[in-house]
């Protein structure tokens, strides 16, 4: 059917936000050029009479309007796609067909994928709009949404906007309180008035996209509400409370180490902080790890501390409770960098540490005689133990197998399987991962003698990479030939479907829910070219090369390395079945209490069990929009107190900066990674946390800012589509810096920070 603006009835909202504001404003008397609204594709007869009512000579703009775009939630920044000055029928007939086309293009669907959990597409519907002959162009924000208190923002360009929404033309900005040389205050104030009017219709502020025409005249070309959730005010007030809670909670001289452990140092919902922290307490998994190994364990600690704290937002494991557990009270530290090791600390003299000396220095040779002499036995239990606990464990996997349990028998079990597995099924795997950190340190030490330690630490690097054979590589392997070959995927997901992407988050979906979406296609000839990608080292070979008689002693330590690595691997492959059930527990909870997606996952054990809905909304809902914020942080792997509040407080040498705009507000460190071809993401190599840096953006970028910590780009403004995505993903960004896809080369280590624009390398 087909709307003029002027006719669409009021409860007609699921035209789209933004055909539904165009034909609102219309009718509100607001100056808006004359269109129409499609909601399917038009017929010979439709197509004609919309020519006919733009006259003989008509120009216009055709626009995709979906439902759910320019929401407040939603902006969907030019996720569909838009075509100017069309002037033929046939050209109107294409650019309306490519706009209904355009919802399932892949930028769009990762788009939806992020936001809405689903790349469903929605509903479209298509705007045709009388196209204006534009002397400037731009955008208007009732607030500035990078810092509310700043009020008003707006950007222009000269001729039509279109370059500055897709960034490739950096504006001229205006904030409130200011003049223009270009913009009368007349055409500025027919712009306020518009905003205000649509603020106190509709309670909420608007972002606005406006042009001058060459006579003067202004017209309002879209309105929709500000999405951006996370002004640079909350970023500050929530970092500043949690520094506060650190300084109160922790010594002045904590460190804390989230490398060890790093696959924990996420960013994860309620529950799974529960989980893992309480695996780190007394008596559970760690403490008897570190007994069976034979360090002392938790034995000074109290019954409920934990030693994996979260610190904005992230679990770190306190370094300064764990040196004692290790050996007992002592004037040394651990220092995980390069490696775990201790050192000596003189602020840790004390008489505590006077007394204790003799025996700490027992226990470290007992334990150290302890671990090297039984390493071999301690391989061969935890491989016993693996046969028996797979088979144990063996469960389906399937997101319903909980459906027809009783309320009581489902709180049961999770309250059990909460208990078995902090407790005993993550020994082992801990066991293991201490094991494999004082072997690497003891091959690092005979290679060092032989060498150097640089020399010690590639070699160590490019063993670990090429010459051991992990189940995680396995099933990368399989995981490519499955992309390659359809036929194959649902043997991989019976496989390995309890695995997924941020799969220590029971947050995340697991690649049995994701179905075919967990794969990309692949050719065949890819497949067996990627197959040569990783070749494979004898290192046996190498070290039999050796001028050194300590050779014998590296092989050795090798081949224990190796073993553990890939024992290491299977344990995790196994301990990862059972994990996986707990998310479905927890789905099968969030079903009966008729909880929003992934909302069960943001709270504890115990209010899961005991679920009362207006006291346990609310605090989903605070929890949900404070690991929001947290995102925008991003600290060291080794991090303390004083580093956090020197990054908070940007103290750094101002020659070390590169300075540009702020779009996108955060703190967030990181490795470069520069990408001039967006469509060629999925085979790139990724950094921890990659830093994207380009010479623009555009809606294409979209599936690479799923997987972006930060993004730096040469050109556009806080009210591009680059500043409005990356601001509704919680992306600090930073815009202005000149030539920077040419300036950095990839792998520089930077703090991006994207309150004031500042890029620091490091």
């Amino acid at each position: 059917m087909i709307y003029s603006f002027s006719s669409l009835p009021k409860d007609k909202t699921d035209v789209g936000g933004k055909a539904y504001m165009l034909a609102m404003m219309t009718q509100l008397g607001v100056r808006v050029p004359k269109g129409f609204i499609l909601d399917a594709r038009p017929n010979h007869q439709e197509l004609e009479t919309i020519c006919q009512a733009f006259g003989e000579r008509f120009c216009v703009a055709v626009r995709s309007s979906a439902t759910g775009e320019d929401s407040k939630e939603h902006s969907f920044a030019g996720q569909n796609a838009s075509f100017l000055f069309i002037d033929t029928r046939e050209a109107l007939e294409s650019a309306i067909d490519q706009c209904f086309d355009s919802i399932l293009q892949e930028s769009s669907t990762s788009y939806r994928q992020h936001f809405l959990g689903s790349t469903k597409a929605l509903p479209m519907n298509v705007v045709v709009q009388a196209m204006v002959d534009a002397r400037y162009a731009g955008v208007f924000f009732s607030k500035d949404p990078r810092n509310e208190e700043k009020g008003w923002i707006l950007e222009y360009i000269e001729g039509v906007g279109e370059d500055l929404v897709s960034g490739k033309r950096t504006p001229v900005r205006v904030h409130e309180g200011n003049v223009s040389s270009e913009i009368t205050p007349e055409q500025m104030e027919e712009i306020i008035d518009v905003s205000r009017l649509l603020e106190t219709k509709y309670n909420q502020d608007f972002d606005i996209e406006w042009a001058i025409d060459i006579y003067g005249a202004v017209h309002l070309l879209q309105a929709r509400p500000i999405t951006a959730k996370n002004s640079i005010s909350q970023i500050k007030s929530v970092a500043s409370e949690e520094l506060e809670r650190l300084k109160r909670t922790y010594s002045k001289d904590t460190t804390w180490d989230g490398q060890t452990f790093a696959e924990l140092s996420i960013n994860p919902s309620t529950f799974s902080t529960e989980l893992w922290s309480d695996s780190f307490k007394k008596n559970a998994a760690f403490d008897k790890a570190l007994r069976r190994i034979g360090y002392l364990g938790y034995r000074d600690m109290e019954e409920n501390e934990s030693i994996l704290d979260n610190v904005f937002g992230k679990n770190y494991v306190n370094l300064t409770k764990l040196a004692p557990l290790f050996f007992g009270p002592m004037p040394y530290s651990i220092q995980p960098l390069p490696r775990p090791h201790l050192k000596f600390r003189f602020s840790k003299i004390n008489l505590k540490t006077i007394l204790y000396t003799p025996k700490t220095v027992y226990n470290m040779i007992a334990a150290g005689l302890n671990v090297n002499s039984h390493r071999q036995e301690f391989i061969n239990m935890a491989s016993k133990d693996l046969i028996g606990f797979s088979t144990i464990m063996d469960r389906p996997n399937d997101l319903n197998c909980y459906r027809s349990w009783n309320d009581d028998e489902l709180k049961s079990r999770l309250l059990k399987e909460k208990t078995v597995f902090t407790r005993d099924t993550l020994v082992w795997p801990y066991v293991l991962i201490s094991l494999t950190e004082t072997t690497i340190q003891t091959l690092h030490s005979l290679l060092a003698n032989i060498f150097d330690d640089h020399k010690a630490s590639d070699l160590i690097r490019h063993w670990t990479g090429y010459g051991v054979k992990t189940e995680t590589y396995e099933m990368g392997r399989y995981f490519r030939k499955a992309c390659a070959r359809p036929e194959l995927r649902s043997m991989f997901l019976e496989k390995y479907g309890h695995r997924g992407p941020g799969e220590l988050d029971l947050i995340s979906r697991r690649w049995s829910e994701l179905g075919d979406d967990a794969f990309y296609d692949m050719s065949i000839e890819e497949y067996e070219k990627s197959k040569t990608h990783h070749a494979f080292v004898d290192v046996e070979a190498e070290i039999r090369q050796f001028n050194s008689f300590k050779k014998t002693l590296v092989l050795e330590e090798w081949h224990l390395l190796k073993d553990l690595i890939e024992l290491r691997e299977k344990w995790k492959m196994a301990i990862l079945k059972p994990f996986a059930h707990f998310r479905y527990i927890l789905m099968e909870f969030g079903r009966r209490y008729e909880l929003n997606t992934d909302d069960v996952f943001w709270l504890n054990a115990e209010e899961i069990v005991q679920f009362n809905k207006s006291v346990h909304l609310p605090l989903i809902r605070e929890r949900k929009h404070r690991s929001k914020l947290f995102n925008n942080f991003n600290f060291s792997a080794v991090t303390s107190i004083q580093e956090i509040e020197r990054a908070l407080n940007s103290q750094h040498a101002e020659n070390d900066n590169l300075k540009g705009e702020g779009i996108s507000p955060g703190l967030v460190k990181g490795e470069i990674l520069v990408i001039s071809d967006p469509n060629k993401w999925k085979s790139i190599k990724w950094p921890a946390n990659p830093i994207i840096v380009a010479e623009s953006t555009d809606p294409g970028w979209t599936p690479v800012f799923t997987k972006a910590k930060g993004i730096i780009v040469s050109k556009g403004g806080v009210l591009s589509h680059c500043a409005i995505v990356a601001r509704e993903m919680g992306i600090p960004a930073v815009s202005g810096i000149i030539n920077c896809h040419n300036t950095f080369k990839g792998g520089e280590n930077v703090w991006l920070d994207g309150n004031d624009g500042t890029i620091r390398i490091i």
